[in-house]
């Protein structure tokens, strides 16, 4: 089995233009490369959702509460959290992990 890191991923799936073929075409063609069908899937879902693997910045607890609050987090879904915390800088990975944590001790 193949191995990589979402930047590697991300050249490669430019390079096949995949925002302009379905995602199913880029999922087989990773697999064609020797990734396993559970990384070309995660790969295609992250390239898609247009985050970063590398984060500009630490996301901590206090700046997590404070934007989610802000944005009235306790009354969004866990999608426009994200959504709206990929608008602010955070890669795909910290914000869904943020809006997690978050939604988790507000008992939302």
């Amino acid at each position: 089995m193949t191995r990589g890191n979402q930047d590697k991923y991300n050249a490669l799936l430019q390079k096949f233009d995949s925002k302009n073929k379905p995602k199913r075409n880029s999922v087989t063609y990773l697999m064609s490369l020797g990734y396993s069908d559970e990384q070309a899937k995660n790969a295609v879902h992250v390239y898609f959702k247009g985050g970063g693997t590398k984060a500009s910045f630490r996301l901590s607890n206090e700046i997590r509460n404070k934007l989610l609050d802000d944005f009235g987090g306790i009354n969004k879904s866990y999608k426009d959290c994200v959504e709206y915390l990929m608008n602010q800088g955070c890669t795909y990975r910290q914000a869904s992990s943020a809006a997690y944590k978050y939604r988790l001790e507000n008992e939302i």
